[in-house]
């Protein structure tokens, strides 16, 4: 059967000419293990191994794939993760179709808002909070849409708090990012008697709630899927007072912003080596002190000694 192979960090990702797509790693000493993996939206998830057998050695695996092209299918992949039906709130069987994606993938989008086929007249008794801001139920959780199209959810967390975070759509998924706990004096039961009043979430077919996502080109983790979206370029309307034209004008941020992140990083990772090497240093200088006044004493005393 005719397959191609790509480089994804330490996997070899196989394609075959059917469109199935297997995984491989290296593991143990001469073992390997391989398992499916399915595209959905521009993340390439990695499902857990079904198989295990006799390999290269750990050098020789990572030779072979430095021979390989490298992934540039998908611009994250994902190796851990547990993705629910939004509708039954059950763990999906993934992979259902032979073309390796979701069923009902397709989502419509205009201006980064969300379109589910549905007429508006669906919404209008949807309870809001603030000017514009719609709220609708996904199981415990209560999702957010700000007029902006930015997303939050919530969910209780015990009494007089709750779990706050963001949340953000890729493919046919809604991926719920971390959030922090918050004392708001709402009562358990209040949050789930306002949550039962509200529509479903219809955004997406899927969520999924825990999940470690990395960047296929460096192999770094993605810590929010929401910053490349504050990345993207931002296009600025200009007038024109003389022709009382108005005319566009791109300005692309993305390097500046990537670059602010990277010294910020590279800051901490200098700041901690450098706390490092003065502890180092420190307990250097301690222990040679030491040493002197050892040899110090040693000499002192033969010296006493030989005198006496």
């Amino acid at each position: 059967m005719q397959h191609t192979a790509y480089r994804l960090g330490e996997y070899k990702i196989i394609e075959y000419e059917h469109g199935d797509l297997w995984w491989e790693t290296h593991i143990g000493l001469g073992s390997s293990k391989s398992g499916k993996c399915f595209i959905n939206g521009d993340i390439l998830f990695i499902k857990p191994s079904d198989s295990m057998g006799p390999g290269f050695l750990k050098g020789e695996f990572l030779d072979h794939l430095k021979k390989l092209p490298k992934w540039e299918k998908t611009k994250y992949y994902c190796a851990s993760y547990k993705i629910y039906e939004c509708k039954t709130g059950r763990i999906k069987p993934l992979l259902e179709r032979s073309n390796n994606r979701f069923q009902d993938e397709t989502i419509l989008r205009k201006n980064e808002s969300i379109r589910t086929g549905v007429t508006k007249n669906k919404y209008k008794s949807i309870e809001t909070y603030k000017s514009g801001d719609i709220f609708y139920k996904l199981n415990q959780y209560e999702i957010m849409k700000e007029t902006n199209g930015q997303l939050f959810w919530k969910s209780c967390s015990g009494l007089s708090s709750l779990n706050e975070g963001r949340c953000f759509i890729k493919g046919s998924i809604l991926f719920l990012e971390q959030g922090e706990t918050k004392r708001t004096g709402i009562r358990k039961g209040e949050f789930l008697q306002k949550l039962i009043q509200l529509p479903d979430w219809e955004g997406t077919k899927y969520f999924c709630k825990s999940y470690a996502i990395y960047y296929s080109d460096t192999g770094s983790i993605c810590r929010s899927l929401g910053k490349d979206k504050e990345l993207k370029k931002i296009v600025y309307i200009k007038k024109d007072s003389v022709s009382n034209k108005t005319y566009r004008t791109g300005i692309k941020l993305e390097p500046i912003l990537l670059n602010r992140i990277i010294s910020k990083d590279k800051l901490k990772t200098f700041f901690i080596v450098c706390k490092i090497l003065v502890i180092l240093i420190l307990k250097l200088l301690v222990g040679c002190f030491k040493l002197i006044r050892k040899v110090t004493r040693a000499i002192f005393g033969k010296l006493t000694r030989f005198r006496g």
